[in-house]
């Protein structure tokens, strides 16, 4: 059995075992407010001359859905392609697996959601994988003094963790990025649950964090290491997050957190990312 069949069939009787079900949204959308024309969303207008976007997010539309719909909860899964521009501006197509839970009602779906991917990934795709475990509470901190008009462009510089282009960058617009600098930093240096008090996080946090490490490590073929400079749309998150890179074939496969669905109500999730090379594996 090809290793992407053995994923799907795997990750589909996970989530039936732990009754989520099968979330179905079409793959265009209509485009009713313009202001969600992003450089990286996929669109084009029908022949009505109505616009019209191809998906580029699972967790959105399932965000989008609870809120219009507004039921008392939901623990779904989706299975199917993602649709964006790439920095040079070619189509890129991504198969996505994924699981959602909203409301998030305890620390404990954080670890469902976990167990559910870790071990879909290890019983099918391969058998050791590390977790970077992060908060984005801790970059939200070290940022709450930059302008909201600077922090793409230093999401972007965190997440390649470029400490001179960073320097250069706080330089040249007047930024003080002292704490940033030194997240960065301790993300080559400081990846262990013992160096937790170099952060001075607040306490709730780094409980967290040492439980879900304590967790994960029960894990056979599952190395944890601890990086709050993990950036990817962290304005998206509130809260624990993480990401799952292949160590057989160095790449990240999943990743996802707890975030915002609307001003009462959290969301946990974690998605599963296949790219064309994979498909046929």
């Amino acid at each position: 059995m090809r290793k992407l069949d053995r994923l799907i069939q795997n990750f589909m009787q996970t989530c039936v075992r732990n009754e989520f079900e099968l979330f179905l949204s079409p793959e265009t959308e209509p485009m009713k407010d313009l202001s969600r024309i992003g450089n990286d969303v996929v669109f084009f207008q029908a022949r009505n001359g109505q616009l019209f976007k191809l998906r580029n997010d699972y967790t959105a539309s399932i965000v989008e859905f609870f809120n219009r719909n507004v039921p008392d909860s939901l623990r779904v899964w989706y299975s199917g392609f993602v649709y964006r521009y790439d920095p040079l501006g070619q189509i890129q197509s991504v198969y996505q697996l994924g699981i959602e839970k909203i409301p998030y009602v305890s620390f404990e779906d954080n670890l469902v959601v976990l167990k559910m991917l870790v071990e879909s990934i290890l019983s099918s795709l391969t058998d050791e994988v590390l977790v970077e475990i992060g908060d984005s509470r801790v970059i939200e901190r070290c940022v709450r003094h930059v302008p909201r008009s600077f922090r793409k462009k230093l999401f972007e510089l965190i997440d390649r963790k470029d400490i001179s282009e960073l320097e250069l960058f706080a330089s040249l617009n007047g930024l003080d990025l002292s704490e940033v600098l030194k997240l960065v930093e301790a993300s080559f240096t400081k990846r262990s649950v013992d160096q937790l008090k170099y952060f001075e996080l607040e306490p709730s946090i780094g409980e967290e964090i040492v439980e879900v490490v304590d967790f994960l490590s029960n894990f056979p073929g599952v190395r944890v290491e601890v990086d709050f400079s993990i950036a990817r749309t962290v304005e998206e998150y509130d809260g624990l997050t993480f990401t799952i890179f292949d160590l057989r074939e160095p790449a990240l496969i999943a990743a996802g957190g707890r975030y915002s669905v609307n001003e009462k109500v959290l969301g946990v999730g974690g998605t599963i990312f296949l790219e064309e090379r994979a498909w046929s594996r």
